[in-house]
């Protein structure tokens, strides 16, 4: 719509309003000047408008805006090329305008240098889309110089995409140029600084001036974020959505941007939004205070996507292989879903190591990482009685599957394997050196739906550091189908004829393995070394209830096993002590042999509970004893093996017989097995109190509170009756409880052998008296403690009548836990021997910012303190400072450091450290 015509609406719709306002009152003679004064001043505003349309040169355009009463009440406005509203007493507050191409013109000789005001585009519309404008206080209309005058907190213009917030905001509409400041408080202080957006573009300034046309600003003060970082400069030119021209600015990451605690000085820099900052001489400056430390340029990668580069690495010394740089070397960025990281290690000495690190992750797929390392190791001088060369090294990897990715198929892996010296010389940490066990597993299952079959694999391993030994099962696979029953029909749940129990089901199992020496492993032979072979199962099984609580079940079994080699024994005669010695030979050769077993067995497993009530005005309601005996009786028939599967060889005295199958994974039975018949019982109990509950909570409507006197308390044990002598078995128990309000955790267990002992140790068919010979016993203990943190805050602060802030509260956020172990051994007659030690570990918060927390151990019985450590960490806002000390033992050493928090000037640091390895 034209100009014009705007004002005309505008013109009839004014006087009404006008009479509206004051309808209210009585006066008519001052409603007519009203009427008057309003009509008159329209028509020279109606004048001043139109005349320099029609004469459409800029001297007529002259003159200073007239004013008139104010709007109070905040309003929202949409212009395009000018806009018509009631003018305000409020005069527009001066500005400092640099001297910039986006500064108006100061005089007509240099309006040339103005890029912005001549713009190429002049015949096109004033503006691409509507400019929609909104004030809280007042606005201002100069429409003499095509502007307008914003006032009030959260002002903003916002045109497109682009949104400019202040508590004030100049707009002309002939230049396209929006100026922004904020409004000086009482102390002089600007409030409502101009707040700018751009889509997803945003920062902070002191003053702006933005040219909706090029979209070009000038920015005092400017404060964006980048990344972890904040970018802030003095002058700011905005060349375009994504290029920033800084004078004096610096980059720092902490978020107090009046007085930031570091920062990184720039005389000139260069900011490409989300991607890279580079910037010339620079410098740092700590707290205010200039350093010396400064470098003749900078580049700052800035993303939220990872990308190649180098790694910086540190520098160290160590006692053992002397000065060192570690970690060092390039990071491979190959796309979202894959990267590599290799890393190196030198020592002055001729020691080093590699190492390659990979994360990779498929989105409802899988994710996982890869870690491989090697490393050559010198300690001491060559020639030297010390010196000692070791060549290590290490695997990890972990992979998992995403639960969405395939319900019938799962794969996983945690795999640790390295040398058996790699921790000792590479390892960072306690927890790695006490590491000397490592295990690996990798496992795949496969089941049909609607189906009973299912497959499994998997590879494991185990590993001592200590002996070198090394264990590996590769692969081993297996077949299962789920117990069915094929004379039930389907679907059928009662009325079960005993034939309807029957089940059946089958189980088949292919192994390789291993278990050598580490030095041997790579020399083993697969016929001599590796066992292996197939074995499947056939279970067939029905279970009927003969009473209440009492059940029969007899089994039958049939298993099979394949073997590609047997055991062939020869007998060497020689001139030695013994005669001769014993010649093992494993011959390759495919092997089926089998075997069955039959059983039954009449399980008893009844519940009994006893209770005893107190009188009433007792705090106790009643105790309940709750005894779960079990009874079972079993018997095997003799059988006698379903083939010919001994050997035999004769040493020169007698004929000594032997398993053909004798050491390896799968081995059936090559004699007759005994008849056999077992009673197995044992008794469980648990004791439980009810107390009366006088607490003032209301949320538990004054219910009784159940306490766990003994949660279980088992003794187990067995009679063979068809053994010859020692028919009775183990005493075995084991006992658990809490105590003090659940906190501390009691478990203990042992083993009574009920039989005597002769002079030498040797078990005699006598019963040794008493409730046994006490042969083993553990109990352990745990228990965790820990402040309320601020959970009774209220009741405190009432307890001070509301002044629980000016207090100093000592239950500080602490925590304690605290492992206790005792074990007791007697073996024959020999000496018992009782160990005993305790763990210790939690954490003090001596305030919000500093946290202490430490771990120790004592071993009571050799009067020896564990391994012993305390952190002290201190949050200093943008930086951060850590103090780590183990004060003795083998490690004992130090590491103080002091570090900003940002991972991208992680390097920025001042560390003094005196480590096991350093």
């Amino acid at each position: 719509m034209p100009l014009r015509h705007q004002y005309f609406l505008l013109l009839r719709a004014k006087v009404p309003k006008a009479l509206a306002k004051f309808s209210h009152k009585n006066n008519i003679k001052l409603q007519g000047k009203i009427y008057t004064r309003v009509f008159i001043k329209d028509c020279v505003v109606f004048m001043a408008i139109t005349l320099p349309i029609l004469l459409t040169t800029p001297r007529f355009a002259t003159g200073h805006p007239s004013t008139g009463p104010g709007i109070d009440e905040p309003r929202d406005s949409v212009v395009k090329a000018d806009s018509s509203t009631r003018p305000v007493s409020r005069p527009p507050l001066p500005l400092a305008r640099p001297q910039d191409s986006l500064s108006s013109p100061p005089s007509p000789q240099a309006t040339t240098a103005d890029t912005m005001a001549n713009d190429s585009t002049a015949s096109k519309p004033l503006f691409e889309d509507i400019i929609s404008y909104h004030w809280t206080d007042s606005t201002h209309l100069s429409v003499l110089e095509k502007k307008v005058y914003l006032y009030g907190e959260g002002s903003n213009v916002k045109y497109l995409t682009t949104e400019v917030t202040a508590n004030y905001i100049e707009m002309d509409m002939s230049q396209k140029v929006a100026t922004a400041t904020g409004i000086p408080d009482s102390t002089g202080t600007p409030v409502g600084t101009p707040k700018f957006k751009d889509g997803s573009q945003e920062f902070d300034s002191k003053e702006l001036r933005y040219n909706f046309n090029s979209k070009k600003a000038f920015i005092k003060n400017i404060i964006t974020q980048q990344g972890e970082g904040y970018m802030q400069g003095e002058f700011t030119k905005k060349q375009n959505d994504s290029v920033y021209c800084v004078l004096d600015g610096w980059y720092t990451t902490c978020d107090a941007h009046d007085h930031p605690h570091f920062m990184l000085r720039m005389n000139k820099a260069k900011l490409i939004k989300d991607q890279k900052v580079f910037a010339t001489t620079s410098y740092l400056v700590l707290e205010g205070v200039p350093t010396i430390i400064g470098v003749p340029f900078i580049f700052f990668p800035i993303t939220d996507k990872g990308t190649s580069g180098i790694i910086i690495p540190t520098y160290g010394e160590e006692r053992m292989r002397g000065f060192n740089l570690r970690n060092g070397g390039y990071y491979l960025k190959f796309n979202d879903y894959f990267d590599l990281t290799l890393t190196g290690d030198i020592y002055s000495n001729g020691s080093w190591r590699l190492q390659g690190q990979s994360q990779y992750v498929l989105r409802y797929k899988f994710r996982g990482n890869f870690n491989f390392s090697t490393s050559k190791n010198h300690t001491g001088e060559k020639g030297l009685p010390d010196y000692q060369e070791s060549s290590d090294w290490s695997l990890q990897w972990t992979h998992s599957q995403d639960a969405k990715a395939n319900p019938y198929s799962t794969f996983s892996a945690s795999v640790n394997i390295s040398s058996a010296k790699n921790n000792y010389y590479n390892a960072t940490n306690l927890n790695d050196i006490a590491d000397q066990r490592k295990q690996s597993s990798i496992t795949w299952s496969k089941k049909w739906p609607d189906s009973p079959f299912s497959v499994n694999g998997s590879f494991n391993h185990n590993q001592n550091a200590r002996d070198t030994t090394i264990s590996l099962t590769l692969p081993n696979l297996s077949l299962r189908m789920t117990q069915i029953y094929p004379f039930r029909k389907k679907g059928k749940a009662s009325n079960l004829k005993w034939y309807d129990n029957i089940g059946l089901s089958y189980s088949g199992e292919f192994r390789n393995s291993i278990n050598t020496k580490e030095y041997k492993l790579m020399k083993s032979s697969f016929s001599q070394d590796w066992n292996n072979g197939y074995k499947h199962d056939i279970p067939i099984s029905f279970s009927f209830k003969i009473a209440k609580d009492i059940t029969f079940s007899p089994t039958i079994s049939y298993s099979g096993f394949v073997n590609l080699k047997y055991l062939e024994k020869t007998w060497v005669p020689d001139t030695s002590a013994q005669g001769g010695v014993e010649v093992k030979q494993y011959i390759e050769k495919v092997t089926y042999s089998h075997q069955y077993s039959t059983g039954a067995s009449i399980g008893y497993t009844p519940t009994i509970y006893g209770m005893y009530t107190f009188k009433p005005e007792s705090n106790i309601i009643a105790i309940r004893h709750m005894i779960r005996p079990s009874f079972s009786i079993s018997y095997r028939p003799k059988l006698g093996p379903l083939g010919t599967y001994a050997k035999s060889y004769w040493n020169g005295e007698k004929e000594v017989q032997y398993s053909m199958y004798e050491g390896l994974t799968f081995t059936p039975s090559y004699t007759t097995s005994p008849q056999s018949g077992s009673l197995s019982f044992s008794i469980d109990n648990n004791v439980e109190m009810k107390v009366r509950n006088h607490s003032q909570d209301t949320t538990d409507n004054g219910e009784p509170k159940k306490v766990k006197l003994i949660e279980s308390f088992n003794l187990s044990s067995g009679y063979d009756m068809f053994r010859d002598s020692l028919k009775f078995n183990n005493i075995s128990l084991s006992a658990r409880t809490k105590v003090i309000n659940d906190k501390i955790d009691l478990n203990l267990s042992g083993s009574i052998d009920p039989y005597a002992i002769d002079s030498t140790g040797r078990r005699l068919n006598k019963y040794h008296g008493g409730v046994g010979r006490l042969t083993s016993l553990s109990l352990t203990s745990s228990f965790s403690f820990s402040a309320d943190e601020g959970k009774n805050k209220e009741k405190k602060n009432e307890f001070v009548h509301g002044h629980y802030d000016q207090y100093v509260d000592f239950e500080l956020p602490w925590s304690i836990n605290v492992n206790y172990r005792m074990n007791y051994s007697k073996s024959g007659i020999s000496k018992s021997s009782i160990t005993q030690s305790i763990d210790v570990s939690g954490n003090i918060a001596l305030t919000s910012k500093w946290q202490f927390s430490y771990s120790t151990g004592f071993d009571i019985t050799n009067k020896q303190f564990a391994a012993t450590s305390f952190d002290i960490t201190r949050d200093l806002h943008c930086w951060e400072m850590s103090f780590n000390c183990i004060p003795f033992g083998q490690h004992q050493s130090y590491n103080f450091r002091i570090n900003v928090r940002s991972s991208m000037l992680r390097d920025l640091k001042l560390t003094k450290r005196e480590s096991w390895y350093d």
